[in-house]
């Protein structure tokens, strides 16, 4: 997916530009509107502008998956645990059928019931390796420290995504004055 992040002076730029795009049916799979991260100025946080329902809404910086690492580890952890814990089930499951171990019988569990806990601590395992897997992923956020300051400056943040196939409307970006347009080519 094509990513990019639109820095902004103002909030009534972010919605103009979301208006602008809604006119011209582009194809934008996100568009977040990330507030400045002032610690001063609490109270214009909690300012709205009166829009329509259908505007995206304003989000901290912690809040989006791109800029916290916690975020997108947790969504890599579900998403390995749908595989890895049907795998580790089936991987103890043959495990205990091929080797005919006799772990349990001790516990006055009959012989059929060996390989179902064998699969049972296989599926376990795979879903304590899915935590491990998905914390072993590097996540370098020293290429985004130039972002967290311009929002700490009081800069406003436009996440713009667009699918791998699709240019972003940079005519469109083009026409509302951005300080800056990064465009991340990761993911």
């Amino acid at each position: 997916m094509a990513i990019c992040i639109i820095v902004l002076n103002q909030e009534e730029k972010a919605y103009e530009l979301w208006e602008k795009v809604q006119k011209n049916n582009s194809q934008i799979t996100n568009f977040e509107v990330i507030e400045p991260n002032l610690k001063t100025t609490e109270n214009s946080k909690k300012e709205k502008i009166s829009k329509d329902d259908l505007v995206p809404p304003k989000v901290t910086i912690n809040e989006v998956k791109l800029f916290n690492p916690k975020i997108s580890r947790k969504e890599r952890q579900k998403k390995m645990s749908t595989w890895l814990m049907p795998f580790g089930f089936i991987a103890g499951l043959t495990f205990s059928g091929m080797t005919d171990l006799k772990t349990f019988s001790n516990f006055g569990l009959g012989s059929y019931m060996e390989p179902f806990i064998g699969g049972l601590l296989g599926m376990a395992s795979g879903f304590i390796g899915s935590f491990f897997a998905a914390r072993s992923v590097n996540t370098n956020q020293d290429d985004l420290k130039s972002l967290f300051k311009l929002n700490e400056q009081g800069k406003w943040l436009i996440l713009l995504e667009t699918a791998l196939e699709v240019e972003p409307p940079w005519e469109l970006m083009s026409e509302i004055n951005p300080i800056e347009v990064i465009n991340i080519n990761q993911i």
